[in-house]
């Protein structure tokens, strides 16, 4: 019987070596974008964090809880040498559920960030939404809404939430007017009153004068 072919293998070509190399590159390519992606921080996008929390909990935490229209932004860089913008939103303020003795205006700031990383709201669309805030501690009328600090959107599921929890909202009340300031006139001393009365007394001792005169003159 005639002994079976042996099989060898043929070197590869030039052609073959090129494209094994640029499958090889493709597949690294692939495998580094995957472990960057799940690598990536949660919070590379600007957009809002997840949050565990609850409103409740979300709510006992905020130093005032309000909703509100979003009037306009502006934004700049973030001071100290932090990265990432800040943001700051007038708010006109519709109710307020806690908090009210910090809200003395029925406009307030609120300030957000937006950064390559980490937790934050970023800009805010001119909508109603739900404020879960604390205060500026150095600016009176200014609050600060992070990403886990429950701000939202407002809507029907959102209020029924919070007013569970704080069930009679009011209006903002507006600061109280200034005093009004009078400014003192000078005025002139008072006239003494024999000199007051003097005018007066002259005219009635003319006038009896002229009475006497003419009743003897009517005598016949």
């Amino acid at each position: 019987m005639p002994s079976p072919r042996r099989l060898t293998a043929r070197p590869a070509g030039p052609f073959a070596v090129v494209g094994s190399l640029v499958l090889a590159v493709l597949l690294g390519s692939g495998l580094l974008l995957g472990a960057g992606a799940l690598l990536a921080p949660a919070g590379a996008t600007g957009e809002k964090c997840d949050s565990d929390s609850s409103v409740s909990s979300q709510a006992r935490q905020a130093q005032a809880v309000f909703s509100g229209s979003v009037v306009s932004s502006s934004a700049e860089q973030r001071a100290g040498g932090q990265r990432g913008v800040e943001l700051t939103h007038q708010v006109a303020v519709d109710l307020v559920y806690k908090g009210a003795s910090r809200i003395d205006d029925i406009e307030v700031e609120v300030v957000t960030t937006r950064s390559s990383g980490g937790c934050d709201l970023g800009r805010l669309q001119d909508d109603t939404y739900m404020f879960f805030v604390s205060a500026d501690p150095d600016t009176e009328g200014r609050f600060i809404a992070t990403g886990d600090s429950g701000t939202a959107l407002r809507d029907a599921s959102l209020v029924r939430d919070v007013e569970q929890i704080f069930p009679n909202p009011e209006p903002p009340v507006d600061a109280e007017p200034p005093m009004a300031e009078f400014d003192r006139l000078d005025l002139d001393e008072p006239t003494p009153l024999p000199r007051a009365l003097a005018p007066g007394a002259a005219l009635v001792l003319i006038g009896a004068l002229g009475l006497v005169l003419a009743r003897r003159l009517a005598r016949p």
